[in-house]
């Protein structure tokens, strides 16, 4: 069946294959070309013999003694593209269809079988089945009620409904067929089995007819039109010879007759009803008309019944965000109001889990997906402008662990600052599909192998799906982009309150503690020097309400971090060590209780600002203090080597979680529940000291080892 001078076909080169080449027809009926002035261009070798007309190649064809096929050809001549009519010879009615490609005139003759229905009959059935159509609520539903009703009409054993999803493999959703077939319910495909130039036929021409599959094709002749010297394209032919391998495919499910009627939305193939007959079987060409009008309507619903789906999964999707919204507008913790109860994002789209991160934070819905979450915004991070990413191929490394069944990943950034995302997942596709049929039980295999079987097509779909999760859809990827705006709205809302919230702090405690302080200053004024306690009360007193004030100044200057602006600094001379054991002094006045092992050597001296370098000090302490295990001491070790000052303040402590480290030198955070004593801790001193050490050229680091933690300020000497 292949054109002349074609290699063989095999199942390796069959996406090559020229099917609309073929160089033959089918032998039920005969094919006659002609060009503009009824000249013969070629005719099908059985077209002699089943008709009685006699047309000889490069011959005007007298067609006056055939009125029907004169008006017919006049009618193609003068503009009608597809046309047909009844031609009556001798005992014989012909259907006789007309169609134009690139100024060739084909006639199709295809013998009418007694007791073919009437055309009034045939438009009772198709209105019958539109009707039938009309009653249905969404796709599934109508290719169900079809696929019974085209049965019924026709009279095939079996007669399938097939959707193409968006990888072009294809399923079988609908099936009515003779009670001992094996039933295709189910059934998935890959693409290739129906390759790229197979679907622009079926799109072309909607109904296909394979009277008998095992028949033996009649060549053209010639084969090669003279007008252009190339073959005939005969994509339009209701008689074009059919691929070989598609003819053993069918041969191996014991099917001899089959009929496909197209479903296409949106000019592309979306599905299509499939015929099967175990025996030879024709379909007269009006019936086949029938269908095609059937294919329209059906094609037409099937688009209303997906644009209401999509629309449907949208507006569905809008109320939930909104909820969501609502609820994380005023929460507290964004990450648990996201991630957790119902509603949470994991119920907008398809997914067989989620995970949230956020501020080096992680969520996970409908499993454990910590790790994968990191390896997923690890690989993000590689691209730091992608606001969006989606895959249904994620590389796993690990395939040992549960978490490389996941393959779908759909992930959206809604915080850049705090590298906030929100990760869908979905599982290998294989995982949810499984086709417990055994037809191979009652077919046979063929000279191309078990490959051209349901079953084997079955196992193809299977080995190309290894791996994939079902396709992210463009409604997928909208829901999620909205998702992803409304939540980088709420962040930048929430980034806004917080602000006003610091505000509100600093200005309050500019206001509220200045008072107080003034007045501990003059009463400490006031105190007597006559006796030595009172004086070192006084001294304490004077000392620390002093370094409260400053301390006030600095912390309104936190504004300016925030801002960009920088710190201030006032360098010079200091005796580090005199400035490090007064700090140590107070400490331990104020927290008589804190037991502090101190190695300070005297006479160090270093050029920095000293309230400065007094404040990273008490904030050290103040952290030791609150998060240290209780009865344990914090050794503070003071230090100079290489032009460095070093300070270690250490405490024994629970190991601090990746998560926690990140971000523990970040201004209002959420504070852990682990630190019991500092719930309402705002992490603002930690936050001060950092920038402090960087605007002395320095920094502070964080080690863990043996259970404690230590940090360490390392500031140049001399700058």
């Amino acid at each position: 069946m292949s054109a002349p001078n074609e290699p063989t076909v095999t199942l390796a080169n069959c996406e090559d294959e020229p099917i609309h080449l073929p160089g033959a027809i089918q032998p039920h009926g005969a094919l006659l070309a002609l060009d503009g002035n009824g000249t013969v261009l070629s005719r099908s070798g059985n077209f002699e013999t089943l008709t009685g007309l006699t047309a000889t190649p490069g011959h005007v064809l007298d067609l006056h003694s055939w009125p029907a096929l004169l008006q017919l050809f006049n009618e193609a001549v003068a503009g009608t593209p597809t046309d047909s009519c009844e031609f009556a010879l001798d005992d014989t009615v012909f259907d006789v269809i007309s169609h134009v490609d690139r100024q060739v005139y084909f006639f199709e003759f295809e013998p009418r079988t007694a007791g073919t229905a009437s055309f009034n009959q045939l438009a009772l059935y198709a209105q019958r089945v539109i009707g039938q159509m009309q009653r249905r609520s969404s796709s599934v539903e109508l290719l169900e009620r079809v696929t019974e009703e085209i049965r019924t009409l026709t009279g095939y054993d079996r007669v399938m409904a097939y959707r193409f999803r968006p990888d072009l493999s294809g399923e079988v959703i609908a099936e009515s067929r003779r009670e001992d077939l094996v039933s295709y319910l189910g059934q998935r495909y890959p693409a290739s089995d129906i390759p790229a130039q197979a679907r622009r036929l079926y799109i072309q021409n909607p109904v296909r007819l394979i009277a008998d599959a095992a028949y033996q094709p009649t060549a053209l002749d010639p084969a090669i039109n003279p007008l252009d010297m190339k073959p005939f394209d005969l994509s339009l032919c209701d008689l074009r010879s059919v691929s070989p391998i598609h003819c053993e495919y069918l041969a191996n499910m014991g099917v001899r007759a089959s009929m496909s009627v197209s479903i296409v939305v949106g000019g592309k193939l979306w599905g299509l009803f499939a015929c099967h007959h175990m025996a030879p079987k024709t379909m007269p060409h009006p019936v086949r008309l029938s269908f095609q009008v059937i294919s329209q309507v059906c094609s037409a619903l099937v688009e209303r019944f997906e644009q209401q789906h999509t629309g449907q999964l949208l507006h569905d999707a809008s109320e939930l965000r909104n909820q969501l919204a609502h609820a994380a507008q005023d929460a507290d913790d964004l990450l648990t109001t996201l991630g957790t109860g119902s509603p949470n994002i994991a119920q907008l789209l398809p997914c067989d889990g989620a995970v949230i991160v956020l501020g080096g934070r992680s969520q996970s819905i409908g499993g454990h997906f910590d790790n994968l979450g990191k390896a997923i915004i690890e690989h993000l991070a590689q691209s730091p402008e992608l606001d969006i990413f989606h895959t249904e191929h994620w590389p796993h490394t690990d395939l040992g662990t549960d978490d490389a069944r996941y393959c779908g990943v759909l992930a959206v950034r809604f915080h850049a600052n705090e590298n906030g995302w929100v990760i869908w997942l979905r599982l290998e596709e294989v995982h949810h599909v499984r086709w417990g049929g055994k037809p191979e039980k009652i077919i046979k295999v063929g000279p191309s192998g078990p490959r051209l079987t349901p079953r084997g097509s079955f196992e193809a779909w299977e080995e190309i799906v290894r791996g994939r999760s079902p396709a992210w859809t463009a409604t997928d990827l909208r829901i999620a982009e909205e998702l992803r705006s409304a939540l980088v709205e709420l962040s930048l809302n929430r980034a806004g309150e917080v602000d006003r919230m610091r505000q509100h702090l600093i200005a309050m405690l500019g206001h509220d503690l200045r008072n107080p302080l003034q007045s501990i200053s003059m009463a400490a004024s006031m105190l007597t020097s006559s006796e030595k306690r009172d004086a070192q009360l006084r001294q304490h007193i004077s000392q620390s309400s002093g370094r409260m004030e400053r301390l006030i100044s600095q912390v309104l200057e936190m504004s300016r971090l925030q801002s960009g602006m920088g710190l201030m600094i006032e360098r010079q001379p200091v005796d580090i060590s005199q400035l490090t054991q007064t700090i140590l002094d107070e400490t331990r006045v104020a927290f008589p209780g804190m037991e502090i092992d101190a190695h300070i050597p005297p006479e160090l001296t270093a050029n920095l600002d000293p309230d400065r370098y007094a404040q990273i000090i008490t904030n050290l302490l103040g952290n030791a203090r609150y998060h240290g295990l209780p009865g344990e001491p914090v050794r503070m070790a003071l230090n100079q080597l290489g032009g460095q000052t070093s300070l270690a303040v250490t405490n024994a402590a629970p190991e601090i979680p990746a998560d926690r480290l990140a971000t523990l030198f970040q201004p209002f955070k959420q504070q852990s529940q682990a630190a019991s004593r500092n719930r309402n801790g705002l992490g603002i001193g930690l936050y001060i000291s950092q920038a402090i050490a960087a605007a002395h050229s320095g920094q502070i680091t964080v080690s863990q080892q043996d259970g404690a933690v230590t940090f360490n300020v390392i500031i140049p000497s001399c700058t």
